[in-house]
């Protein structure tokens, strides 16, 4: 199947519109050729995975490198993610437009390029105009990436392809933690940059020697330029709320307030300009509409993206309560990789034997999820020992792992194959949407019960009780160190109800993904 454009039909409220329609035909690769392909398509979605994270733990130290306010080193994020999210949504264009190969290549090379200017700029302008462009480059690689890994895999390798998938997404985004925090530690900000600019450099080489299917590019297609613009503006003011809303105090500081009023315009005329006025869109949400799966398979990953922000949470208890350095949390973060890789073919494996159908296999996860998420809160205290919570982790990972397995083949699976890659963008959108709004919903509830904690705290911290007394007489009247240790125990009182509160939320999942469209497992063979 070559690359072509379909038109919807005409009605009085919506044009006639003219969609950009990539080339997904499968091409099966084998031997030496097909592994390398393979391999450099899981390296493009590892670098997309770990690109934020990785600079996200280094951010302390690149608002060092620039002389930045914190106020200004924020946008270092806003900036990246504005661009490359809108760009995630423009990759399947870009795709029909240019062709995957072409763009695969021009996007890991000029993500390449950017990192290493990145890591030798000092500037605070420059750097913030390269983390945009950074961020545009690397939002074109993951759609084309996951469609080459997919199409180009022998027959026979093609159904363990979606648990493989899996487990290399729910790795990179962890990885990078760790990469970030290690990296950020031994050899300062900048060189947080050098990992993906190295990793990509080499896969765009081997892309280029293996990768040999024609491209079939539509040069015809006319760019959604107000689209884009709009797509741009709507994730840039979303990323700022929800980096910026409660470090201002939210509606209190006039820059949050417009914020707020920029993305409440910017996104609908975005649907709307994408719907009902542009013949030629970038994005066709009329795919909510005529796909359930994918409107349900987006609200659950939404949902999951919400859930790892568990991460953020439990990086920052480490490092506040138990006084762990960003390496040393990352490295515990690291160990549910181990348990990710058993209950991602644990879950495979109950859908494909038909004991299960997808939906009761994102049930168990999501309640094993609920219960981890639990357990990681009830073992947060002041006093807790680094070990304890390795077991938790592990068991976190086992079921986290279970609930997104399924979700590939729910979305994916699902798809129509001319409108696989429009699909897989959204999917993909999804999981940072879910957690951009918690990291400022989140955030918010962890000040204020913080807050609420401490003058909880305060409120029994009298002489008159017999523990204060000793201690004011030990530290010879020394009540600051004694302030220190309340707020102290406010901070993780406030960590451990926001964890609970992410378990109540991953619950919600479960009446959700009824509402998918699956097949029943079909009925053992009866015994003869």
């Amino acid at each position: 199947m070559g690359v072509t454009a379909t038109a919807q039909p005409a009605t009085a409220t919506v044009p006639a519109q003219r969609l950009a329609v990539p080339d997904v035909t499968p091409r099966p690769q084998p031997g030496l050729r097909g592994v390398a392909i393979v391999v450099s398509a899981v390296l493009s979605i590892l670098v997309d995975q770990t690109a934020s994270s990785i600079v996200s733990t280094g951010l302390p130290y690149l608002q060092s490198v620039t002389a930045a306010s914190p106020d200004e080193a924020s946008w270092f994020i806003t900036a990246f993610n504005a661009a490359y999210y809108a760009f995630v949504l423009l990759s399947p264009w870009m795709m029909a437009r240019v062709g995957r190969k072409r763009l695969l290549i021009a996007a890991l090379l000029g993500f390449s390029t950017t990192s290493l200017l990145l890591a030798i700029t000092s500037d605070y302008h420059l750097f913030l105009v390269l983390r945009f462009v950074q961020g545009a480059f690397i939002g074109c690689v993951f759609v084309p990436a996951a469609l080459l890994f997919f199409t180009s895999l022998p027959l026979r390798a093609l159904k363990y392809a979606p648990p493989a998938f899996v487990l290399v997404s729910l790795s990179g985004s962890t990885l990078g933690t760790v990469i970030g925090g290690y990296v950020a530690d031994a050899y300062g900000g900048s060189a947080v940059f050098i990992p993906g600019a190295l990793a990509t450099l080499a896969t765009a080489a081997v892309i280029g020697l293996a990768v040999n299917a024609p491209d079939r590019p539509q040069p015809d297609l006319r760019f959604d330029a107000p689209g884009v613009a709009l797509s741009i503006i709507s994730f840039g003011a979303l990323q700022f709320l929800a980096n910026e809303g409660e470090r201002r105090n939210w509606f209190d500081d006039p820059t949050i307030v417009l914020g707020a009023l920029v993305f409440a315009v910017a996104l609908p005329c975005f649907v709307a300009y994408e719907l009902f006025v542009t013949r030629e869109p970038h994005v066709d949400f009329r795919m909510f509409a005529a796909h359930r799966n994918l409107a349900v398979g987006a609200a659950i990953n939404s949902a999951i993206g919400a859930v790892g922000y568990s991460v953020t949470i439990f990086v920052g208890y480490l490092q506040a309560s138990v006084g762990a350095t960003p390496t040393d949390a990352g490295a515990l973060v690291l160990v549910r990789v181990v348990t990710y890789a058993v209950g991602v073919p644990t879950a495979f494996f109950l859908i494909t034997a038909r004991r299960f159908d997808i939906r009761a296999v994102v049930v168990i996860g999501v309640l094993g999820t609920a219960l981890g998420l639990g357990a990681f809160a009830r073992t947060m205290t002041t006093t807790a020992d680094f070990s304890a919570f390795v077991g938790i982790s592990l068991f976190f990972g086992l079921f986290f792992g279970m609930m997104n397995q399924p979700m590939g083949a729910l979305v994916i699976g699902s798809m129509p194959l001319p409108l696989l890659a429009a699909g897989v963008s959204i999917y993909k959108l999804s999981s940072p949407i879910g957690s951009m709004l918690a990291t400022g919903g989140m955030q918010a509830v962890l000040d204020h019960r913080a807050a609420t904690f401490r003058s909880a705290i305060a409120g029994n911290l009298s002489l008159g009780h017999a523990a204060i007394d000793r201690y004011v007489q030990m530290h010879h009247g020394n009540a600051g160190g004694l302030a220190a240790l309340a707020a102290q125990q406010a901070q993780t009182l406030a960590y451990a109800w926001v964890m609970l509160l992410l378990a109540f939320i991953v619950l919600a999942v479960v009446p959700i993904v009824f509402l998918a469209k699956v097949q029943k497992p079909a009925a053992p063979p009866a015994n003869v």
